[in-house]
């Protein structure tokens, strides 16, 4: 119970209280009975009092002047679209479509590109975000539903390990979605362009009410799916929408634009703020309009059956040359036709503008794309920390124009200039954002992954290999390993198709996919992988190459792990050898080397020689690198796992304790190197025959681990397994 509910009533009872007693004076100074006294007070009492206190007691009910509970919204809900039309026919055939089929249901709304689906979608799903529904979420499903739904199930907490693929997770949400005791959930998929790949995660009845929007027909024909059409604006609704846009009086003129745009309202709505913003009659915009050439390719690529609306996206960029010599306008948004169709956080091109090779910087250029309503502006302006949370997006149907028109060989800017942009704009995003925090700041890692693969897909030719490696790794620091090894496949894959099996970025994209193998507790796969990479690496750059080095150092690491202790420690000597005399002793290659050889002195029982080896490394990683480094606390905690393998007990505890401590502030509760901090201060206690202590925390790292890594990880099995032979599994 909470103290103000306390409070109030409390004071509810002191006014009736107060209010009964001069209720009842007023009675006997008029000389009543005294059951008329009795009786008169409770009635009055009765009168005033009881409804608000039936109300003020009833458990549950919110107060209606309070207004709905806040939603959950996952996803950037569309804003009001400019010169919003009312869909009343449409409105009403969704509304019946939902009371049909009850509380719950799945609903597609079909039509053509730019005929306002989404909008319409979008104008639902406000009402519920309003309605105080427990769950708003609005995801793209361009390419199929599966990452959207993955992330989902990350912002509701579905994880249970980070071995569950996309797939996987996608599964879990749609089965939390289908369960009907959850309360009130609306799901958006927009957008569908293959309605096979969603259907296995439609939720069943009596769960999450659905909203598809989609250019396809085939739902029609899926069981359980009520085809809501949205069709065109009618003459009637177009007319409204120029007039209302422009200002201009309705007539013939106003009705050719419509004929000639299809009266599409994607089309519609560039040609009246061309129109505005150039202040032109209807009928000199019908003559701009004749004057853009549309060859068969355009139309093949955009695919719409509406010429004239690829005619009007194309005069729309054309006039933003006007009020934008620069070019600003037009280079801002053919790098947003390049990156995810979710949309870009303003939040981030504001960070990354000097990534963009902008003169007159965002803002102007957004404004004029706005205005021109070829890019529209989602979510909030701040959230609850302040924070811009506006989503810039380009329809798909413009953004396919304007890549079209960007590939071919007079485009200003061309394709290669744009991929520059949009590959600068991420360079500098990932830049600001070390691996390090990877975990703590999982939804830009998400939203730059994002776009990453994004313009992966558009630029074949000259893919963003530097990208694709920062997000591997941004993945696997943040614990998403299955990701992370995918993308370092792809990653691969990718050096060897454009530069070659024995360029030196090759070699090294090897030597990643190797570690993120390690990483993943597929020791095998990693062991093979380190092998041939220093085997490439020694015939290509020679035995003494730096990057011999290293491979010889991962490939030891791997060893041990594999159990392979004295090969490691053979291995790992050498190295350390030669990192000293080339890099110095204080180099951190030189510290990482060390850090490795001490380990696997441990793993091949030579425990006084790894202790020795330890200290010295901790000590210099503090003075090097700083107390709160992760390499200082990886030596920390290497340090006093070694006084453990000693019998040094207390000593281990100690340090533990103050390694976990240092992670979590610095790293996170639940960065994978955190788990491991808690895992080996359990194994501490228990070795100090605090046993009791050492059950607790294996059970509560148990669940963090299988929750974040999954349950088959090797650190999750290991932890396992110690509980199980303390006999409290």
């Amino acid at each position: 119970m909470h103290w103000g509910r306390w409070l109030r009533r409390g004071l509810l009872v002191v006014v009736v209280g107060s209010t009964a007693a001069l209720i009842g004076w007023s009675l006997v100074a008029d000389g009543k009975t005294p059951v008329a006294v009795v009786s008169g007070a409770l009635a009055a009492l009765a009168t005033m009092f009881v409804p608000p206190l039936v109300t003020a007691l009833r458990p549950g009910r919110p107060s209606h002047r309070s207004g709905p509970a806040p939603s959950r919204v996952f996803g950037a809900v569309p804003r009001v679209a400019w010169h919003f039309q009312p869909r009343p026919a449409e409105v009403r055939a969704l509304r019946r479509a939902l009371k049909s089929q009850g509380r719950a249901a799945l609903v597609a709304l079909a039509g053509q590109r730019g005929a306002g689906k989404s909008q319409l979608a979008a104008e639902y799903a406000r009402q519920c975000v309003a309605d105080g529904y427990d769950l708003v979420a609005w995801l793209n499903a361009e390419g199929g539903a599966t990452v959207e739904l993955a992330l989902l199930a990350e912002h509701l907490g579905l994880r249970t390990g980070a071995e569950q693929t996309p797939p996987e997770l996608a599964t879990a949400v749609t089965r939390w979605l289908g369960d009907g005791d959850r309360g009130r959930r609306l799901v958006v998929f927009d957008n569908v362009d293959d309605p096979d790949a969603v259907a296995p995660f439609l939720p069943g009845p009596g769960g999450a009410t659905v909203l598809i929007t989609s250019n396809r027909q085939e739902f029609a024909a899926m069981p359980g799916v009520t085809v809501v059409p949205v069709g065109l604006f009618s003459p009637e609704q177009g007319r409204r929408f120029l007039h209302e846009a422009t200002g201009l009086p309705d007539g013939g003129d106003a009705g050719e634009v419509g004929e000639q745009l299809g009266w599409l309202p994607l089309g519609l709505a560039q040609a009246a703020a061309y129109i505005v913003r150039n202040r032109l009659s209807y009928r000199r915009y019908l003559a701009a309009l004749d004057g853009q050439d549309l060859d068969a390719t355009l139309r093949r690529q955009a695919g719409t059956d509406h010429p004239g609306v690829l005619r009007a996206t194309r005069l729309s960029v054309a006039g933003l040359t006007a009020d934008d010599p620069d070019g600003d306008a037009v280079r801002l948004l053919t790098v947003l036709a390049l990156l995810s169709p979710d949309g870009v956080s303003r939040e981030m091109l504001v960070a990354g503008a000097d990534g963009l090779g902008l003169t007159g910087g965002v803002g102007r250029a957004l404004d004029l794309l706005a205005g021109a309503s070829l890019v529209t502006l989602g979510g909030v302006v701040e959230d609850e920390r302040g924070r811009d949370r506006v989503v810039v997006t380009v329809h798909r149907l413009t953004a396919r124009v304007i890549r079209e028109l960007a590939s071919r060989a007079d485009a200003t800017p061309p394709l290669t200039d744009a991929v520059a942009a949009a590959t600068g704009l991420l360079d500098r995003l990932t830049g600001a954002l070390p691996s390090v925090q990877a975990a703590r700041r999982r939804a830009e890692v998400d939203e730059l992954v994002a776009h990453t693969l994004a313009l992966h897909e558009h630029a074949t030719d000259v893919p963003p290999l530097s990208q694709l490696g920062w997000a591997a790794g941004a993945l696997q620091a943040a614990g998403d390993l299955v990701r992370a090894v995918t993308l370092s496949e792809q990653l691969l894959a990718d050096h060897e198709r454009v530069l070659g099996a024995e360029h030196p970025d090759t070699l090294r994209s090897r030597n990643s996919l190797a570690i993120a193998y390690r990483v993943a507790g597929r020791i095998d796969l990693a062991v093979a992988a380190h092998e041939r990479s220093l085997d490439e690496v020694e015939r290509i750059l020679g035995r003494d190459h730096p990057e011999a080095w290293a491979s010889r150092n991962n490939l030891a690491v791997s060893y041990r792990l594999a159990g392979r202790a004295e090969q490691a420690v053979t291995l790992l000597e050498q190295t350390l050898d030669e990192f000293d005399r080339i890099l110095g002793p204080d180099h951190p290659n030189t510290l990482k080397a060390r850090g490795n050889l001490a380990n696997a002195y441990g793993s091949a029982g030579r425990i006084e020689q790894a202790v020795a080896m330890h200290e010295r490394n901790l000590a210099e990683a503090e003075r090097i690198l700083g107390p709160d480094h992760p390499d200082t606390l990886k030596s920390r905690n290497n340090l006093a796992n070694a006084y453990r393998a000693a019998g040094r007990a207390e000593e281990a505890i100690v340090l533990h304790e103050q390694t976990l401590a240092d992670r979590v502030r610095v790293l996170g509760p639940d960065h994978p190197d955190t788990l491991k901090s808690r895992s080996n201060l359990a194994s501490a206690y228990q070795k100090a025959g605090q046993v009791d202590r050492a059950v607790a925390l294996y059970a509560q790292t148990l669940a963090h681990c299988e929750r974040v890594l999954g349950h088959d990880h090797p650190l999750t099995a290991t932890v396992r397994r110690r509980l199980t032979r303390l006999g409290r599994r």
